[in-house]
């Protein structure tokens, strides 16, 4: 592994134990919701398996809001905060390269673009914070309003917060549940999905918190690491890239094509702007690279390092 790729490793190393970090306490902070919730639901008057006090049902918006405020948004705080580590690391990787002489340390400007990034990256965790409020409220409203058995009303609360990972009387279910969320397996993992599916029918739940808030969290910090380190090459002069990572069973044409290849920021803007694939975001290629939960990075190089067999000099 030659100096370029070695710290596009520690770039995609630094990433990876950040994002299993997220991951963890972003599962211990919706457990905790849902916890809260539930509990918070079961105050509410009951009447004949039935929640009836609307005027109840409407004033409990801003409690979940304070809920959510309280476990999911203080994760999203803390989340977005650890990105200063992703940008240390951009940074000490451009100090060892050639132009490191001409290289400008962290300046107030780095910290405003730093900042800028991060207030855009937690303005979408607060979006799903909003629809999660709304979607929740709204469930308690029309259930008081319709009807609906109360017990139906407290696992669809559960649904929207965490989908199939919910917490259920069986402990198997539990059990499972809980080792879907925390191997890094694929094949323990899937085996346990279909058993969550065949033996318990406990099925995903397309629109929950969980999913949404998982997703975001890998697409914003693979996001900012992509733009800020875009942003400091463009400081530095360079304009070359090398595409780097591995290749998994899912990966897209467009990474599997690529892969350890190197593209000037025009070559790479015009093959990725004339390719269409599933999965690929609407945003540009140093932003998502192969689109949505793309594990590649882009890490700045230049043709002048290489000899004609294209093996790195510097």
């Amino acid at each position: 592994m030659d100096k370029i790729e070695t710290l596009a490793q520690l770039r995609e190393n630094l990433v990876d134990d950040i994002e299993a970090r997220h991951i963890n306490r972003l599962n211990i902070a919706l457990e905790s919701l849902e916890k809260d919730v539930v509990k918070l639901v079961n105050s509410l008057p009951v009447s004949n398996n039935k929640l009836f006090e609307t005027r109840l049902a409407v004033e409990i918006r801003p409690k979940l809001k304070a809920l959510i405020d309280k476990h999911y948004v203080l994760w999203a705080d803390g989340t977005v905060r650890e990105y200063d580590n992703v940008a240390k690391q951009v940074i000490e990787n451009m100090k060892v390269l050639p132009i490191s002489e001409n290289f400008k340390t962290l300046t107030e400007l780095d910290i405003e673009t730093i900042t800028n990034l991060k207030r855009l990256k937690f303005n979408g965790f607060l979006d799903i914070a909003t629809e999660t409020t709304n979607a929740l409220a709204d469930e308690i409203y029309q259930s008081t309003i319709s009807g609906k058995p109360f017990e139906d009303v407290v696992t669809s609360l559960q649904h929207k917060i965490n989908g199939v990972y919910i917490k259920a009387d069986v402990d198997e279910i539990n059990d499972l549940v809980e080792l879907v969320a925390t191997t890094t397996d694929d094949a323990i993992k899937q085996q346990a999905i279909n058993k969550l599916h065949s033996v318990y029918g406990a099925d995903r739940v397309g629109n929950n918190m969980r999913r949404y808030a998982k997703q975001l969290a890998h697409d914003s910090l693979m996001e900012f690491d992509g733009q800020f380190t875009k942003a400091k090459a463009g400081e530095a002069g360079l304009t070359n890239y090398l595409y780097y990572g591995d290749t998994i069973g899912d990966s897209r044409p467009f990474c599997i094509n690529n892969r350890g290849k190197i593209f000037s920021e025009i070559e790479l803007r015009n093959k990725w702007s004339s390719e269409i694939w599933k999965g690929k975001s609407s945003t540009d290629p140093f932003t998502s690279r192969g689109g949505y939960n793309c594990r590649h990075h882009l890490q700045p190089t230049d043709p002048d390092w290489y000899d004609n067999n294209g093996n790195l000099i510097i």
